[in-house]
C-alpha cells in the first residue's frame, strides 16, 4: 500500500503546468531565407521539422515527470505490506531472550548474549511508554513472565545471565503464545542464534490473527567443539572390591582430527583413571577408563577433558552407589530348590534367605528385591493378595508351580497378576526352540545369539489359557509355540512364570549355563538400576532410594557447605525427589534424608554442545515453508532494531528513489537536447 506523510506537498503538482505552457507558446520565429533553386532542401526540412517534433515532445515528457518526481519526493511517498499493518497500535511485546550456553560464545559484534540484550532494549525503545512488555528466557521464573513497564523490561533484561537450560524455538513461542492482555495485537520477537537442533519448524504454533512472531537471528560463532558427550557402566551394579569399567563417549563437532585427547576420571576427589584418544572431525570415538570399589556407599566422580573456548561440557558428572546386599526370598512348600539357594547363597551383594511360605512373614517384604516360589502346592487366597499387592508396589516375584499343583488356587494369584492361567499340566517331553535375547532380563547378557546355544529340555509342561487378555512377554519358547517362561509386568513390578517345576526331574534347565544369568538377573533387576546422573532442564524424575523417608530431604552438593532442601514423594515402592524448580547446578551432590545417603549427578544438556548454526535463509526458508504470514524475520543489520521496527511500521521510504528517478529524467532531457543538434548541424554540412 503506498501513501504519503506529507501529503499537501502535493499542491505543488500544479507546476507541471510550467513545461507545458512554455512548450506551447512559440518561443522561437523561423526567418526566410530566399534562394533560387530549393527542390534539394525539401527532403531535409521535412525531415528536421519530423525529428524536432518528437525531440520537443520527449523533452516535455521528461521535464513534466521531472517535475512530479520532484514533489512527489517532497511529499515523503511510503510503501506499507499489508502484514506491517498489524504492527500498529494497541500492541503488547513478548521478547524471548535464549540465554543459553551456545550464547556465551564471542561473534563478530561481542558475546552473543549482550548482543541479544541489545536487541530487546531496543525493541522496547520502538514501543510507547504505555505498551505492557513480557520477558521470556530459558530459566523462566514468575518474575519474568509477569506484564511490565517499559522501565521494568529494561532492567529485568539487563539481568539476564547464563543458564544451563536450553529451550527449543518451538517451546519458546509456545510460552509467547500464552501472553494476553487484552490487547488487539501481541508482538512476539524471537531473539537467538538459531542453533540448528533448536529450529522444528514443524511444531512451531499455528497462526493466530491476534499474534505475530518475529524472528530475530544474531549470528552465532560455529566453532568446533570437543565434548563428554556420555558415560555408562559396563555392569549396572557395583559391589564391594570389583573393578567397575566406565566407558565416554568423545564427541568432536569440528573439522579436524584430534590427537592423543587426554581423558580423566576422578572419584571421590581423586585421579583414578587416564585415557588418551584419537578422534576425527565430525565424530566420535569412545574411552574406556576403569576404578575399583573400595568400600560400600557413595562414589561420585567425573569424567574430564581440555578443550577452549568451549568449555562448559569438557566434564560429566556421574555417580555410583555401591548398596548393600540385595535381598532374596526363596519360599517353598518344605523343601527348598537347591540350585536356586547354590546360586544367591554366598553371593557378595546377595542377601539370601529362605522360608517355607507357611512359616514366613509377607508383612516384612518391603525391602525384598526379589521372591521366588517354587514346590508350593497350593496357596490361600490371603497369600496370592499379598504376593499380587507386592508385585503391583515394586516387587519381583518368580513362579515355578509343580507338576501335582492346585491349579485354581495358583489361577487366583496369577489372575491378581495378569498372568496367563494355568490350563492343564501336559506331560509330554518339549525341547525350547526359541530364546528372546531382546528382553531387558537379558541386558547386555548377548552379545550375540549363537545358533547352537543349548536351550532347556522339559519332560512336562503347563499349558497357558489363550485369549484371557493378559499381557506377557515370551522369554523361551517350546518348539510347538508353548510359553516355558513368560515375563509379565504388573504395576511397578514384574512377575516371571516357568511353566516346568525347576527341578532335574522335569527338565534340564537348572543345570545349564543359561538358568544362571535368567534368575540371577531377576534379582540384579528387580529394582531400576540408579541413574547415573541427570540432565538439568530436562524434567526428568529423579529416583532415591526407596529406604529414604518421604517428607523434606537435603540435598549437598560436592566441595559446597550449603544445603538445599528437596522434597521426597512415594509411589508404590519408588521414591522420587521433587527437582522440578530446583535451581542447581551442574556436578556431584550427596541426598540425606533419614537413614538414606545416596549420590546424584547433574549434568548440561549437550544440546547446546552442537555449536551449529541456522543461516538467515535457512530461517526464512522455515517461515516460508511454514506457510503463516503471522511470522517474520528481521534480518541481522547494523541498524539499531527500533529504527527497523519503526521503518515497518511508518512504512518504507520511497523518497529516495523518486529523487533519483527526477535526477534520470533531467539527464534524459540533457541528452535529448543535445543529440538533435549534432544531427542538424551534420546534416548541413553536408
Amino acid at each position: 500500500m503506498l501513501f504519503f506523510a506529507n501529503p499537501l506537498m502535493l499542491i505543488a503538482l500544479v507546476g507541471v503546468l510550467i513545461p507545458i505552457i512554455i512548450h506551447l507558446v512559440k518561443l522561437r520565429r523561423y526567418r526566410k531565407v530566399y534562394f533560387s533553386n530549393t527542390e534539394m532542401l525539401s527532403e531535409l526540412q521535412s525531415e528536421q521539422r519530423n525529428s524536432s517534433r518528437l525531440r520537443e515532445w520527449l523533452v516535455l515528457a521528461a521535464r513534466v515527470l521531472a517535475i512530479a518526481m520532484v514533489v512527489l519526493a517532497f511529499a515523503q511517498p511510503k510503501v506499507k505490506k499489508q502484514s506491517d499493518q498489524a504492527m500498529m497500535g494497541g500492541t503488547s511485546v513478548s521478547v524471548y531472550i535464549d540465554n543459553s550456553y551456545s550464547m556465551g560464545a564471542e561473534g563478530s559484534e561481542g558475546i552473543v548474549l549482550e548482543q541479544a540484550k541489545r536487541k530487546a532494549r531496543e525493541i522496547a525503545a520502538a514501543y510507547p511508554a504505555d505498551t505492557r512488555f513480557q520477558l521470556v528466557t530459558n530459566d523462566n521464573g514468575g518474575q519474568r513472565r509477569r506484564t511490565m513497564t517499559r522501565e521494568e523490561f529494561i532492567a529485568t533484561v539487563d539481568e539476564v545471565q547464563l543458564t544451563a537450560q536450553s529451550m527449543s524455538i518451538a517451546d519458546a513461542m509456545e510460552k509467547q503464545g500464552g501472553f494476553v492482555t487484552g490487547s488487539s495485537n501481541v508482538h512476539a520477537y524471537v531473539v537467538s542464534d538459531f542453533q540448528k537442533w533448536a529450529v522444528e519448524r514443524d511444531q512451531w504454533p499455528e497462526a493466530n490473527g491476534q499474534r505475530r512472531y518475529y524472528m530475530v537471528p544474531i549470528e552465532g560463532a560455529e566453532q568446533g567443539n570437543i565434548y563428554i558427550d556420555t558415560v555408562w557402566l559396563d555392569a549396572p551394579l557395583a559391589s564391594v572390591g570389583s573393578e567397575v569399567r566406565l566407558s565416554a563417549t568423545v564427541r568432536n563437532t569440528g573439522g579436524k582430527r584430534v590427537e592423543s585427547l587426554p581423558v580423566k576420571l576422578y572419584v571421590n576427589g581423586e585421579q583414578k583413571g587416564l585415557a588418551s584418544v584419537d578422534v576425527d572431525g565430525r565424530s566420535q570415538t569412545t574411552a574406556t577408563l576403569s576404578f575399583t570399589v573400595r568400600e560400600l556407599g557413595v562414589m561420585n566422580g567425573y569424567v574430564e577433558l581440555t578443550d577452549y573456548p568451549v568449555t562448559f561440557d569438557d566434564r560429566l558428572y556421574f555417580s555410583v552407589n555401591v548398596r548393600e546386599q540385595q535381598r532374596v526370598l526363596a519360599l517353598h512348600g518344605g523343601l527348598a530348590n537347591t540350585y536356586i539357594r547354590r546360586l544367591f547363597d554366598g553371593d557378595s551383594i546377595i542377601d539370601y534367605t529362605e522360608s517355607t511360605l507357611a512359616t514366613a512373614d509377607l508383612s516384612e517384604t518391603d525391602e525384598v528385591e526379589l521372591i521366588t516360589l517354587t514346590s508350593v502346592k497350593t496357596l490361600t487366597s490371603g497369600v496370592a493378595q499379598t504376593l499380587g499387592k507386592y508385585v503391583e508396589e515394586g516387587g519381583t516375584l518368580m513362579v515355578a508351580p509343580p507338576a501335582d499343583c492346585d491349579i485354581e488356587a495358583y489361577n487366583t494369584l496369577l489372575s491378581m497378576l495378569g498372568a496367563p492361567q494355568l490350563e492343564g499340566y501336559d506331560t509330554n517331553a518339549a525341547a525350547c526352540t526359541k530364546l528372546n535375547a531382546e528382553a531387558p532380563l537379558y541386558h547386555q547378557v548377548f552379545r550375540r545369539v549363537d545358533e547352537n546355544v543349548e536351550l532347556p529340555t522339559v519332560t512336562g509342561y503347563f499349558r497357558l489359557k489363550s485369549g484371557a487378555g493378559a499381557a506377557y512377554e515370551e522369554i523361551l519358547t517350546l518348539a510347538n509355540g508353548a510359553v516355558y517362561l513368560a515375563a509379565v509386568p504388573c504395576g511397578e513390578g514384574m512377575a516371571y512364570l516357568f511353566t516346568s517345576p525347576l527341578e532335574t526331574a522335569y527338565g534340564d534347565f537348572v543345570q545349564q549355563a543359561l538358568f544362571v544369568p535368567t534368575v540371577y538377573n531377576m534379582a540384579l533387576y528387580s529394582r531400576p538400576t540408579p541413574m547415573l546422573y541427570y540432565t538439568l532442564g530436562g524434567g526428568t524424575m529423579v529416583e532415591v532410594r526407596s529406604s529414604a523417608t518421604e517428607g523434606q530431604a537435603s540435598l549437598t552438593k560436592e566441595g559446597e557447605s550449603g544445603t538445599t532442601v528437596a522434597d521426597i514423594r512415594h509411589t508404590g515402592k519408588h521414591s522420587y525427589l521433587m527437582a522440578e524448580g530446583m535451581q542447581l547446578e551442574a556436578g556431584n551432590y550427596r541426598l540425606s534424608n533419614g537413614k538414606a545417603e545416596q549420590g546424584l549427578s547433574f549434568n548440561h544438556s549437550r544440546q547446546e554442545s552442537q555449536m551449529e548454526f541456522c543461516s538467515e535463509k535457512e530461517i526464512a526458508a522455515a517461515i516460508k515453508e511454514r506457510g503463516s504470514e503471522d511470522i517474520e524475520m528481521f534480518e541481522n543489520s547494523a541498524k539499531p532494531m527500533d529504527e527497523l521496527i519503526r521503518q515497518r511500521t511508518g512504512g518504507r521510504s520511497l523518497t529516495v528513489w523518486f529523487l533519483l528517478g527526477a535526477l534520470t529524467l533531467l539527464l534524459a532531457e540533457t541528452i535529448l537536447l543535445r543529440l538533435p543538434m549534432k544531427r542538424r548541424q551534420a546534416m548541413t554540412r553536408k
